[in-house]
């Protein structure tokens, strides 16, 4: 469960009213002949003859079908949502509406109630770490709706969408989402588009317009701004939800590209946009600039670049708008010891308190992740990976060093990674598995025990992840030295290498 603690900010915009903009009208076809459907306010996510999938990407839908005979289901669904067009029995299940409909030509709406005062979430930078996204997404049944903010996968595969979506299937309440450079990664534009959402779109909740915004490219073009313009054409309460911050707090060069920083700052102040929601940054931040609140939250999972892992709840009400962060402490990815798994499978356990007891390292050292920021910086204390892996036969050349974190992301090594030469040893230094970080043990430091690259000069940077990252494995997957610190060790494996 999450122990939550709440730091109100108590900041609050103007009172502003209310503006619509649906969702341009998509057309699908559901058999090879002129029979089809009409989607406004979402998706299809699937069809055949007997059944139709729409995943709302708005509070508001309207499906519209010609001589379909069969079952129709709404997805992320909002829990109030009312349908009209359909007289028959109705079945659902958290924020899934189904119903079973025998041919015509027909149209089903989905709309839900105007709300004067309501709340709704938003968080950003998961990346994997599901665990402690499922933990945030169960304790938000007094939201309206989530959003995220990006970044919710960590490299787009289509198996780490797979686990996402079991996160996401713990949420009572709907989910919208933009996708982050993370998310597009492997081809994971395409996946991202089946399984969510255009990369770009909008919708309006009682009187507040959200444009969602790609910025996966770490762009927002001229062509984003026009269509940006007409969404907020007639709009009073506006809201902006991209990936990419146009500012960076902490290393000024964690942002957008210099030209989209430009010209998306000087919109969103010349529009009077209320508030702007990136993450991108792992971390929280608040700017206050002109009648414009920009809201940095890029803690709901990912290693973190300053401050906790946390979400935000975002309070309406006829006076404005009040943001809340909330802490998150996910207990699932608290680690109280290690397994230790050899080749031929035997497995020995070791507790946090085993670890102490052995040979400790204790070192001052941080990392380099992808856009050259360092983070990390600090003291850490383990013990070496090679002392571990020596009390299940050790690891031979060839074969293949596996860490695993609770939440299943993994990093494979090799041989010279545990045993090094003088040459990697002066790279990447001592591989240990540190259990104590500034001077904090787990359960208080959340993110060990913590695989951590230990060299004489402190630094272990993206040039030296790729010279000691063997092929196929490390530098070559994903360039960053930062990705090669598994966080919340759960597992180390020797496997066979031939």
């Amino acid at each position: 469960m999450i122990n939550s603690k709440r730091n109100k900010i108590a900041l609050v915009i103007g009172s502003i009213a209310v503006a619509c903009l649906l969702l341009a009208s998509m057309t699908v076809l559901l058999h090879n002949d002129d029979e089809g459907a009409n989607i406004t306010g979402g998706i299809l996510l699937s069809e055949n003859s007997n059944r139709v999938i729409v995943r709302c990407l708005s509070p508001d839908v309207t499906l519209s079908l010609r001589g379909f005979s069969g079952e129709i289901i709404f997805t992320n669904c909002a829990p109030d949502a009312q349908v009209s067009g359909f007289e028959g029995a109705i079945s659902r299940d958290d924020t899934n509406i189904s119903f079973v409909v025998d041919g015509g030509d027909d149209q089903y709406q989905l709309n839900t109630p105007f709300k004067t005062d309501f709340s709704f979430a938003v968080l950003g930078d998961s990346q994997g770490f599901n665990s402690m996204l499922s933990e945030a997404l169960i304790n938000l049944g007094d939201c309206e709706f989530v959003i995220h903010c990006g970044d919710m996968t960590p490299s787009g595969m289509p198996e780490e969408f797979d686990s996402l979506q079991s996160a996401f299937d713990e949420s009572p309440v709907p989910i919208y989402t933009t996708p982050g450079n993370h998310d597009v990664k492997n081809n994971g534009s395409l996946e991202y588009q089946n399984r969510y959402a255009p990369l770009s779109y909008s919708f309006e909740y009682s009187g507040i317009t959200f444009a969602i915004v790609d910025s996966s490219d770490l762009n927002i073009s001229e062509e984003e701004i026009a269509w940006m313009e007409e969404v907020f054409e007639d709009a009073d309460r506006k809201v902006i939800v991209t990936h990419a911050p146009s500012y960076d707090p902490y290393t000024d060069n964690h942002t957008l590209d210099q030209g989209s920083c430009d010209r998306f700052q000087e919109f969103v102040l010349d529009r009077e946009i209320d508030a702007v929601f990136t993450g991108h940054i792992h971390a929280f931040n608040y700017l206050r600039a002109e009648s414009s609140d920009f809201i940095i939250t890029g803690g709901a999972g990912a290693s973190l670049d300053n401050g906790t892992h946390h979400y935000v709840i975002v309070t309406v009400s006829t006076s404005g708008f009040a943001y809340e962060k909330v802490d998150i402490l996910d207990t699932n990815s608290i680690v109280d010891g290690i397994s230790l798994v050899a080749k031929d499978g035997t497995r020995l356990n070791r507790t946090c308190e085993d670890l102490k007891a052995m040979t400790q390292v204790h070192l001052y050292s941080s990392y380099e992740n992808l856009y050259g920021s360092i983070g990390g910086q600090g003291y850490y204390t383990g013990v070496l990976i090679s002392d571990l892996i020596s009390m299940i036969g050790g690891m031979d050349e060839g074969d293949i060093l596996r860490i695993t974190s609770t939440d299943g992301f993994s990093q494979d090594f090799g041989y010279l990674n545990v045993y090094p030469n003088e040459t990697w040893l002066d790279l990447q230094g001592f591989m240990t598995l540190s259990f104590e970080y500034e001077g904090a043990e787990i359960p208080d430091w959340q993110d060990g025990p913590r695989l951590s690259m230990l060299p004489s000069d402190g630094f272990y940077s993206n040039s030296d992840c790729e010279i000691t990252s063997y092929e196929g494995q490390g530098y070559d997957i994903y360039p960053s030295a930062g990705s090669r610190w598994v966080r919340n060790v759960s597992a180390i494996s020797i496997l066979d290498g031939v």
